[in-house]
């Protein structure tokens, strides 16, 4: 994703006060080099501007965390990005907490292809406990430009979640969904509940391939709303 939506290059905080000298504020690299200076902050930085050298996201790089949370939280950080868009990384890794005033939440988050007969999800955490009577659990998906071809399953909160073979334990899927297109989840579900849903690319798409997601989840009450 980095190599095909980005020019990527790496600056030492030193060398930029050396390029704003030489480059007037009329010539691009003196202008990069400034926008860069003013946003810095310490340590390693992640920046991405715009081709105006206008600033659309700045990361330091120490609160992307460790280990594949760290790799997830970079991938969202950059498909958000992609679309000119600076993305709360707190907010989107977070669980989702719905609630009976908040029946509407949206996730941005990345997926990769597994390879061919395992699964790598992607896990977004749903709670759905505050309507106690149940109700129509609606998750309207779109697929990013990238690569990957997405798949999503649903599954009960407390389902551990499989790394190969078919997702017997689903409570609903969405598969195939190519780059670019839409998909939705449906469940209806009869007392408050947690749920998980996993993303992840489907098993005829190039292992390691990734694409961005955005999923927007809604509930539709039992006792305010029909039920299907």
């Amino acid at each position: 994703m980095l190599n095909e939506n980005f020019v990527n290059t790496c600056l030492l905080f030193r060398d930029l006060s050396e390029l704003i000298d030489d480059y007037s504020d009329e010539e691009s690299v003196g202008i990069f080099a400034r926008t860069i200076k003013e946003n810095y902050v310490g340590a390693v930085d992640i920046q991405v501007l715009s081709p105006e050298a206008e600033m659309i996201v700045h990361q330091p790089e120490n609160k992307l965390g460790r280990g594949r949370d760290r790799r997830e939280k970079y991938l969202t950080l950059l498909a958000g990005a992609a679309k000119g868009e600076a993305v709360n990384l707190t907010e989107s890794m977070q669980a989702l907490d719905l609630s009976s005033s908040k029946q509407l939440m949206e996730v941005l988050n990345v997926f990769r292809g597994p390879g061919n007969g395992y699964q790598d999800y992607t896990t977004v955490k749903i709670d759905a406990t505050a309507f106690e009577q149940g109700g129509t659990l609606i998750i309207d998906i779109q697929v990013g430009e990238g690569e990957a071809i997405g798949s999503f399953d649903l599954f009960a909160g407390d389902t551990e979640l499989p790394t190969e073979g078919f997702p017997d334990e689903a409570l609903a899927s969405e598969w195939d969904i190519p780059p670019g297109d839409t998909g939705q989840i449906r469940y209806q579900f009869t007392h408050g509940q947690r749920f998980k849903l996993g993303a992840t690319g489907n098993w005829f798409c190039e292992k390691g391939s990734t694409n961005a997601f955005l999923a927007r989840i809604s509930v539709v009450p039992a006792e305010t709303g029909e039920v299907d």
